[in-house]
């Protein structure tokens, strides 16, 4: 009956101690748990999260992320999650769907969007920072835009490209260095660094180069994948 599907639903969501109280009451993390209660209560077929997590303080996001995450795995509903946060849609999708002004842009797992999008509007809103779209560089034909992720480009101590660093930012375990390649009028490039590497300082000059296996190219006028 309702009242035990109720109670199976809040110890599910473990919000039984919260069942008593008023909706003013409850916490925005707790109110999004009690929601979805309500929706495992009715037995839906398909949910549907059309961006819950958007008021959400940032830890609070985390969390209630994973407490789908987890309520998707138990109860194998299929799950339509709306958002426009990168890692919600990296960390809970099986199958994912990047529309651009209402059109589909590409479809597929997580992995082979980030790793092989299809076109530069995905390559540059999947990644955090997007991946580098690279235009008059030694070695690229006119037309093309070649992308490399910033984590695929490697310092080198000679025969690369040079970045002129402008600012570095220190994130815990990794840095990210922002330059312009080959002199300041050059193309916008980041690179991340892992704790372990020694950084540059604003004003250096490095030689980077990016790993062969993990280019991209793109057309400049269409912005579609050449190697499809």
């Amino acid at each position: 009956d309702i009242q035990s599907r109720v109670e199976e639903a809040a110890e599910l969501l473990a919000i039984t101690p919260l069942l008593s109280r008023l909706p003013r009451e409850l916490s925005g993390g707790q109110r999004q748990r009690v929601a979805m209660g309500r929706a495992i209560v009715r037995q839906p077929q398909v949910f549907l999260f059309d961006e819950p997590l958007s008021n959400l303080d940032a830890k609070l996001r985390a969390q209630t992320r994973l407490e789908i995450e987890k309520l998707h795995r138990e109860l194998g509903i299929t799950s339509l999650f709306v958002t426009h946060d990168q890692v919600e849609a990296m960390t809970l999708a099986e199958r994912m769907i990047v529309m651009n002004a209402g059109r589909m842009e590409q479809f597929g797992t997580p992995e082979e969007v980030y790793h092989r999008p299809a076109s530069t509007f995905v390559a540059s809103f999947i990644g955090a920072p997007p991946m580098n779209l690279l235009k008059g560089v030694e070695g690229v034909r006119d037309g093309v835009l070649l992308g490399v992720r910033p984590e695929h480009l490697r310092v080198v101590d000679s025969g690369g490209w040079t970045l002129h660093v402008e600012t570095v930012e220190m994130l815990g375990a990794e840095r990210l260095i922002y330059g312009h390649l080959n002199g300041p009028q050059g193309p916008w490039t980041v690179l991340r660094m892992n704790e372990t590497e020694q950084p540059p300082a604003p004003g250096q000059q490095v030689q980077v180069l990016p790993l062969q296996d993990r280019l991209h190219g793109f057309d400049e006028a269409t912005g579609l994948r050449l190697d499809h």
